[in-house]
């Protein structure tokens, strides 16, 4: 089921010309998995125990549409779902939509791999899949 987080775009987010920053999509991204996850942390940042445990989730593979660039107060509804999940890796579906005028900015998939500290994939926690299960997605 889709994931919803609203956001505003601040200031830094844009360039010189007043426009989002594309590559900031891609933080939005993260803002939303985040989100998404805090089902299965109790509220506490959802990738900081494990980052204490020595795991990480990086993505290792983007993809993305952009159809309407966003400006600085712009407010935004990113949605996250996630499509595949595999013993060690998840792929995210996002959209990301203008709240004013309902407009999508920017879809894609983003595809991450559960690393231990020396970046050998391993199972995805426990909590991570009952979340993702209990969301009903992948």
């Amino acid at each position: 089921m889709t994931h919803t987080t609203e956001i505003t775009v601040d200031w830094g987010d844009t360039d010189a010309g007043g426009l989002i920053y594309y590559p900031r999509f891609f933080h939005f991204v993260i803002v939303g998995l985040n989100d998404y996850f805090r089902l299965a942390t109790d509220g506490e940042h959802p990738m900081e125990r494990y980052r204490r445990a020595g795991y990480v989730l990086p993505a290792v593979e983007a993809s993305a549409s952009f159809h309407s660039p966003l400006r600085a107060g712009d407010e935004a509804v990113i949605e996250t779902t996630v499509v595949d999940s595999g013993t060690s890796s998840l792929t995210l579906a996002f959209a990301i939509t203008r709240a004013a005028d309902d407009e999508r900015v920017a879809e894609g998939e983003v595809s991450f791999v559960f690393v231990d500290d020396a970046f050998e994939a391993t199972p995805l926690p426990d909590e991570i899949r009952e979340c993702i299960r209990a969301r009903g997605d992948a």
